[in-house]
């Protein structure tokens, strides 16, 4: 089982955390890599979970990995089957699929748990696209933003038509710069711009609800969590909507990226997989 992949020295560290940095919070178990890695150059940057399992996206090789049942199984590499990737930048497990964008091909790869292709999803067929970041809603309707021409569309799943949902092309305060996007469970929408420092909410509708103002120097995700949206930069502080920003204890490790499962949240390092209970976090 993963969270039984702990460092055999964590509860010790947990004794002398709780004494020496009482303002982090940490994490409920540590995951070395060494223990999933059995691939040499197998490197993860990007990571995403559905239960206990584990994807990571490895952007140097091109590979997808998923890690189950103490396995860790990698598909990809640089070609155009369906089972290679060229730029590989984001993944989602969206119910029992995983989904991989591709930037310089503008699409999207649909796999299911054991790494079995389904079938690829063209964002805007032949028309060349560079999508920075995409999210699927409860509806799997899957949204992607274009920095070349500062939309973020959405492609109906039962339709299968393409529509500017958001034309950010006439706001000088946002110039490509969408980070990252997030829909949460009522399907609000969160995009975040590390130009502005800025995360908008909009509707499904695509009405702008309201702008937080990012007070972290290098935001990275935004997540919906316990109810408020909230920001991580690539330090591990988090801040929440109501302006409370707080520090996860990540060894003062970069954070290469994060993924929210139900109220786990993984942040993933160099060497390390930190998995941190939600629910304690401040409202």
């Amino acid at each position: 089982m993963l969270l039984k992949k702990i460092n055999k020295y964590f509860f010790t560290l947990i004794l002398f955390l709780n004494t020496s940095f009482s303002q982090d919070f940490l994490p409920s178990s540590i995951i070395s890599l060494s223990d999933i890695r059995s691939v040499r150059d197998f490197s993860p940057d990007l990571i995403a979970s559905y239960g206990e399992q584990l994807a990571f996206i490895d952007k140097e090789n091109r590979t997808l990995g998923m890690y189950a049942y103490d396995s860790l199984r990698v598909i990809g590499g640089y070609g155009s089957s369906e089972y290679s990737f060229i730029d590989p930048i984001d993944i989602i497990i969206d119910e029992l699929d995983v989904m991989v964008l591709d930037e310089s091909e503008g699409k999207v790869s649909r796999f299911d748990l054991n790494l079995n292709f389904i079938q690829f999803y063209d964002l805007l067929p032949g028309y060349p696209i560079y999508p920075s970041a995409f999210s699927i809603d409860s509806r799997r309707n899957i949204y992607f933003f274009t920095p070349d021409d500062n939309i973020l569309y959405r492609r109906d799943y039962s339709s299968k038509k393409i529509n500017k949902f958001i034309d950010y092309s006439s706001n000088t305060k946002s110039p490509g710069c969408l980070l990252d996007i997030y829909i949460n469970q009522n399907d609000q929408i969160g995009t975040l711009f590390d130009c502005s420092n800025e995360l908008h909410i909009y509707n499904r509708s695509g009405r702008l609800q309201i702008k937080y103002k990012i007070e972290l120097k290098n935001p990275q995700k935004s997540f919906f969590i316990n109810g408020n949206w909230s920001v991580i930069d690539t330090i591990g502080r988090i801040q929440v909507s109501n302006g409370l920003i707080f520090d996860l204890f990540i060894d003062k490790k970069t954070i290469l990226d994060s993924y929210i499962n139900q109220n786990n949240l993984y942040v993933l390092t160099k060497n390390k997989i930190y998995i941190f209970d939600s629910t304690i976090f401040p409202k």
